[in-house]
């Protein structure tokens, strides 16, 4: 398994295996996250908390 920063995007992905949920966490602030039962729900959730600064960067 090879560890390290394979991405430039502006947040992190984890999942809960406890409660089957995604979360979303800005990479400079982790203090701001969001859940959600899918990946997109998730960024949809921490987009909108971030103003769209989120995922502005991402594409």
């Amino acid at each position: 398994m090879r560890f390290g920063n394979f991405s430039n995007r502006s947040y992190r992905i984890a999942l809960d295996t406890k409660t089957q949920l995604f979360w979303a966490s800005d990479k400079h602030d982790s203090n701001i996250k969001a859940s959600g039962v899918t990946i997109t729900e998730a960024l949809n959730k921490l987009n909108e908390k971030t103003d769209g600064q989120v995922l502005r960067y991402a594409n």
